[in-house]
């Protein structure tokens, strides 16, 4: 299976997901009629699927990758370069986060707090 990162082309929206699927139009179709992008409010030619080769590694049976679980959350970080954006982030979540050793948020926090 492929990794696809799914989000919408004109940038109105702030979710994206990551969804495995054999082409970028199964991908689109999985998608729509998610809580990000629900049917109501997005059709299949709003969205577009981009390729996420290092993901691939991560597919372990499941259609798509969630955030809050520690296996597919370690591969974001590590592989694809994923972090908490401004607004989530809590440098006590990241003692107990699993990525972050890979995680350049969390090393850009540790090294200011080492400045003072």
């Amino acid at each position: 299976m492929k990794a696809y990162e799914i989000t919408d082309k004109n940038g109105y929206s702030d979710y994206s997901i990551v969804v495995f699927a054999e082409s970028r139009g199964k991908a689109i179709s999985s998608a729509i009629g998610t809580d990000e992008f629900p049917k109501y409010e997005w059709d299949f030619t709003e969205l577009r699927a981009r390729r996420m080769k290092v993901l691939d590694g991560a597919y372990r049976g499941r259609w798509r990758m969630e955030w809050d679980n520690d296996e597919d959350r370690l591969a974001f970080v590590r592989d694809a370069g994923y972090y908490c954006n401004e607004d989530c982030f809590d440098p006590d979540d990241c003692e107990r986060c699993v990525g972050k050793e890979y995680c350049t948020r969390y090393a850009e926090y540790t090294d200011e707090e080492e400045v003072y």
